[in-house]
């Protein structure tokens, strides 16, 4: 599907505004200058100013609201088979996270996820193991977000 910037911007702007209301209702942390909502709620203003840009910028160049055209990628069935299994791979790490806890869930969904769309395989386990890490350390342990955890390595926390 090919979408204009005019309509990637309104998208976009509506998307910044629901993640600024989910926010809304989010519990302040006991002993800290923010909560839980600081982070959900800065990805909202940058997410809809990126929106306000973009419709901005398609207005000035006289962009209109069209009708939307698939893209060329949209008839290639390798493309859609990609698709569907990293949407399947984020329903996996939703099921196995409580499972088998945070960072090895992470690490292997992020592996996988790499390696379907033809990311060389040691550059994918080196990603994911960083990316992993950094992402336990800095929600888990700086922002005290509560990852999911279980016994399984559970000498990483």
């Amino acid at each position: 599907m090919r979408v204009t910037d005019l309509t990637l911007g309104l998208l976009t702007l509506l998307g910044g505004i629901a993640i600024y209301i989910s926010a809304i209702e989010f519990q302040a942390i006991p002993g800290q200058a923010y909560g839980a909502g600081t982070m959900p709620r800065a990805v909202a203003l940058v997410t809809g100013l990126t929106g306000l840009f973009m419709i901005v910028k398609a207005v000035m160049e006289g962009e209109r609201l069209p009708g939307l055209n698939l893209a060329d990628w949209t008839q290639s069935p390798a493309a859609i088979a990609r698709l569907v299994s990293v949407l399947v791979l984020i329903v996996a790490y939703i099921a196995l996270s409580p499972v088998l806890g945070f960072l090895p869930t992470a690490v292997a969904v992020m592996t996988i996820g790499m390696l379907i769309l033809r990311v060389r395989w040691w550059i994918a386990v080196i990603i994911a193991l960083v990316a992993a890490i950094a992402i336990q350390q800095s929600f888990g342990r700086l922002l005290l977000v509560p990852l999911p955890r279980s016994d399984f390595l559970s000498f990483l926390w």
